[in-house]
């Protein structure tokens, strides 16, 4: 049941008229969808994530098992090989939002998937740098929508309040990956087979992302009045609740209005230095094999070795996504403790004794923790965005910063440097620095513009109303909505 009430809003030279209704929504009802929503929306999203990071790590665990050797590679080109992916993704940024914005977003996201798994087999067929390098540019660009798009998916899908373990649940599947990718490559390099180990490893990771693009394809809803596996009431529970929670549907159409407002908003670009924050420590998951192994371990102790990275990985993901629930509304404060744990491995790799060897292994387990922290950012970007064309923006601003720390950060770990690599753990303790201050600065300016609209709703004699939601077709944005409040 839905009570239409108007309502002119204005905010500095902006008019917006809008529709406010009134919904009434079964809790029982609502519990159902969301346990529906979670055994389809949930592994599938985890699933391409799973395959990405797979995909993503291979080369690390490649170098382990030859890939320099057989490509001829020398001095940084290994870096360069690890950067080129990034430059890849850097450009398919801008027409990645504008297509994001005119298409169906879950279509155009499984053909993406399915061109990355053939550019990924093509990888098995590199001779050298050249073609290692031109071959990651291309995988990169394929790539490139997958981690903005599901920033705008779970938005489609799930309420503020479910946010954080939706999010957790498929940002975990980096530690995933790189667990079940070192033992892949485990068992790759213990057989006795004609083909090198780490090109079979990049055919088999290939193959299992085109599989995995053809079933995003044909099993991934595009939005809740669509979704095959609901029936018409509760897809129409599905469509109100994203209502109720004043969030935005996909459409296909760009908005150029929205476009200008992301550009000149302050937190659009705060999301951006964020994600390079924590995108120039992260070289440290390419090249932890190369740090294990250069302190004495072998081939297969480095594989082995190197597998807790991934569980405490998982933990440090799923402790960003339960704190919300003890310290509510403080996701911010969340980011900034769960900073410390990979702050704490870098200054560890950095001062460390060498003879430690052990403690030397274990700094790279907690430095490596970079996904915490990103899916805190990503949790507060899926939460605080609304408007089709301002989410896929704000997302592919964050993921060209995103790829600007992974593309600057390798050139910091340079081979000369080996096996401590003093400039890059600096780099890592400068820039967990700066992302602790970045998440102090956005939970204080949120918190002053919660503060500022609740101010202006008692002068207008409107008190919030839990069961009071905007129309379901309704594409306004964070800023022209006065009744939205941001999460921090």
């Amino acid at each position: 049941m839905a009570i239409e009430k108007p309502q002119s809003l204005k905010d500095n030279e902006l008019q917006v008229d809008m529709v406010e209704q009134v919904y009434q929504i079964d809790p029982v009802e609502e519990r159902q969808v969301l346990r529906k929503l979670d055994r389809v929306i949930l592994p599938l999203m985890a699933l391409v994530y799973f395959m990405q990071h797979l995909d993503k790590q291979s080369i690390n665990y490649a170098s382990v098992f030859g890939l320099q050797d057989d490509t001829h590679l020398k001095g940084q080109q290994f870096s360069w090989a690890v950067s080129l992916f990034y430059f890849g993704q850097l450009v398919s940024e801008y027409p990645a939002a504008y297509l994001m914005s005119r298409l169906p977003i879950t279509r155009f996201v499984g053909v993406t998937i399915v061109l990355w798994g053939l550019v990924e087999m093509s990888l098995a067929a590199s001779h050298s740098f050249q073609s290692l390098g031109a071959i990651r540019f291309l995988l990169g660009f394929f790539e490139g929508a997958v981690s903005p798009s599901f920033i705008i998916i779970t938005s489609n899908w799930y309420r503020h309040n479910e946010h954080p373990v939706r999010v957790a649940t498929w940002v975990s599947m980096h530690g995933m990956a790189s667990i079940f990718g070192a033992l892949i490559m485990y068992g790759i390099g213990s057989t006795d087979t004609h083909l090198a180990s780490w090109r079979a490893l990049f055919l088999i990771c290939g193959g299992l992302t085109i599989f995995v693009g053809v079933i995003f394809i044909f099993v991934m809803p595009q939005d809740t009045r669509t979704a095959w596996f609901l029936n018409e009431r509760e897809r129409a529970v599905a469509t109100q609740r994203l209502a109720l929670d004043r969030a935005t549907r996909d459409k296909t159409d760009f908005n150029m209005d929205q476009f200008k407002e992301a550009l000149l908003s302050p937190r659009t670009w705060l999301f951006f230095f964020m994600a390079m924050f924590i995108t120039f420590p992260t070289p440290i998951v390419k090249f932890s094999s190369l740090v294990i192994k250069g302190f004495g371990y072998s081939n297969f102790q480095t594989m082995l070795v190197g597998l807790p990275a991934g569980a405490i990985q998982i933990a440090t993901v799923w402790s960003s996504a339960m704190m919300p629930f003890i310290a509510k509304n403080k996701r911010c404060f969340t980011g900034c403790a769960i900073v410390l744990v990979p702050l704490t491995g870098s200054l560890v790799l950095l001062l460390l004794p060498a003879k430690y060897k052990w403690g030397i292994v274990v700094s790279t387990w907690l430095a490596s923790c970079t996904s915490g922290p990103l899916s805190v950012v990503v949790q507060l970007m899926a939460s605080n965005i609304k408007g089709n064309t301002k989410k896929s923006v704000v997302s592919s601003l964050f993921f060209i910063g995103y790829c600007i720390g992974c593309i600057c950060g390798p050139q910091l770990w340079q081979s000369q440097d080996a096996p401590r690599y003093y400039k890059g753990c600096a780099t890592s303790i400068t820039s967990f620095g700066l992302l602790i201050l970045s998440f102090i600065f956005m939970y204080f300016n949120l918190k002053r513009v919660n503060e500022k609209r609740d101010r202006e709703a008692i002068e207008r004699g409107r008190l919030p109303d839990e069961q009071v939601g905007i129309d379901e077709d309704s594409d306004l944005t964070d800023k022209q909505d006065r009744g939205f409040r941001f999460t921090t």
